[in-house]
């Protein structure tokens, strides 16, 4: 399943579509407000263990650039304190997936531009970080947010004024409603509606014992009942159909199609105060994927969050780089 990338028509005319660009071992993604986020890794034929360096930024003339630095120990414990050489430049004293400060970026970026691999090493585990694709990656941020030849620039900066970059565009605006609370008999719910929903074509029969244990019926306003059912079994995860039917018979369940999906289904569903979530998982080690999330409103679900990592490189749940983001207001 893929984002469609029509959030124009979503959202209106005032947000920006979602762009996304790989080059060699980075790849970026901008979302619908401008903001850009960029990671790189290892290479696959390093023989490191997985290491990732992140980097953010939103859009605006003064929008500061954000960074962190992520490894993977051999034994699962948290790292020591990072030293970072690149280039003339050994940059110690860096804590794991901690946000870098100002003085830190300004004396690391320089270098990074100018370099083919930066070693990382906490004095037991070393890692070795590629810079393939990071000039391409910084130069498409700077292009989308329109800073490519101005005092603001990462990877061309030049002498044209930084009020000549692009403003941050608002995020939309979706209200979430209240959930209502649970009543006697809701127990019953996922069995009674169910048998009224025919199997089609799913493959996985949700009307049975164990499907029923990976299912779930959610009360939601106005007397709706929410359900998410379990049609397609795989290796290491799920896709689930959605449901909307009324809380007495005959229930009239009817099935949905989501905002910002091609296709019906979900992957790996979750529902939990008013906010139903999908991850779909690039490979089973869990290093990829594509994550959604939708709010219950009074229009039915609405899109507030889409997040995806495409490069599989070991680094568990990937680093998610933001496509779209919505303001929700209860």
């Amino acid at each position: 399943m893929k984002l469609v990338l029509v959030m124009l028509a979503l959202a209106g005319a005032s947000t920006a579509e979602a762009m996304r660009f790989g080059v060699k071992d980075w790849e970026v993604v901008c979302d619908n407000t401008r903001r850009c986020e960029a990671v790189g890794y290892q290479t696959d034929e390093s023989g490191s263990a997985p290491v990732a360096l992140w980097l953010g930024r939103d859009a605006g003339a003064g929008a500061a650039l954000e960074a962190k630095l992520s490894v993977v120990t051999a034994d699962d414990k948290d790292a020591g304190p990072l030293t970072m050489v690149v280039g003339k430049l050994t940059l110690a004293g860096l804590k794991a997936d901690t946000a870098l400060t100002a003085e830190q970026i300004a004396r690391l970026m320089p270098q990074l531009l100018d370099a083919e691999t930066a070693k990382v090493s906490d004095g037991k585990g070393h890692w070795l970080l590629s810079l393939a694709g990071l000039n391409a990656a910084l130069l498409k941020m700077d292009d989308h947010q329109g800073r490519v030849g101005t005092t603001t620039a990462l990877a061309k900066p030049g002498t044209r004024a930084a009020s000549t970059v692009l403003p941050p565009l608002p995020a939309p605006t979706v209200r979430a409603l209240a959930m209502p609370p649970a009543q006697k008999g809701d127990d019953r719910l996922l069995a009674a509606i169910a048998k009224t929903i025919p199997v089609g074509d799913c493959s996985v029969d949700f009307r049975s014992e164990e499907a029923a244990y990976n299912s779930g019926a959610y009360r939601l306003p106005g007397g709706k009942v929410l359900l998410v059912l379990e049609c397609e079994r795989a290796a290491y995860q799920s896709s689930f159909s959605v449901w909307i039917a009324g809380d007495k018979p005959p229930y009239a369940a009817k099935r949905l199609t989501l905002p910002g999906l091609e296709g019906s289904d979900v992957m790996n569903a979750s529902f939990e105060n008013g906010k139903l979530n999908s991850y779909a998982k690039g490979r089973g080690v869990y290093d990829c994927g594509t994550a959604w999330d939708w709010m219950w409103t009074a229009q039915g679900f609405q899109l507030v969050d889409v997040a995806e990592s495409n490069l599989c490189r070991g680094m568990p749940g990937g680093f998610m780089l933001r496509e779209w983001t919505a303001t929700v207001v209860k």
